[in-house]
């Protein structure tokens, strides 16, 4: 199939470069048989995997790293704080049957635990109430209403 196209393509002007009477339209059309031609051997020519040094290579950091490092951003931001109530509601869709008990469990946990101070406690009273609640998950089902 992929000969057939090429064919196609390339025939119109390499019967012109044959039967042209000009010098010049003989070059063209031997110039564009070649950029059609030179364009499918480089769609089919897979390049090198070059690795790269070692010196350049990053260290790659932890999760816990990477959590601490949103914990610090989300001080002062919003989009941290979603994403650190992303990943609580993720636990909750662990534990819960469906989506909107784990948000309405995530929004009772955020607002239980709010209470004007600081951020930090603030998040360190929430994630206690979240282990509570993994350990209540790991003994038993949950009887909530």
């Amino acid at each position: 199939m992929r000969f057939n196209l090429v064919l196609i393509l390339v025939l119109p002007f390499v019967l012109i470069a044959f039967f042209a009477g000009s010098y010049l339209v003989r070059w063209v059309a031997v110039l564009i048989a070649g950029v059609i031609l030179l364009a499918f051997i480089l769609e089919e020519t897979e390049l090198p995997y070059i690795p790269r040094r070692r010196e350049s290579k990053r260290e790659k950091r932890t999760d816990v790293e990477r959590l601490a490092d949103v914990i610090k951003m989300a001080k002062k931001g919003t989009v941290a704080r979603q994403i650190i109530s992303d990943t609580v509601l993720e636990i909750y869709e662990v534990l819960e049957e469906n989506r909107e008990k784990a948000v309405e469990r995530t929004r009772e946990v955020f607002s239980s635990s709010y209470h004007g101070g600081n951020f930090l406690e603030n998040l360190e009273n929430a994630l206690k109430i979240v282990e509570a609640d993994v350990d209540e998950n790991r003994r038993g089902p949950r009887k909530r209403k």
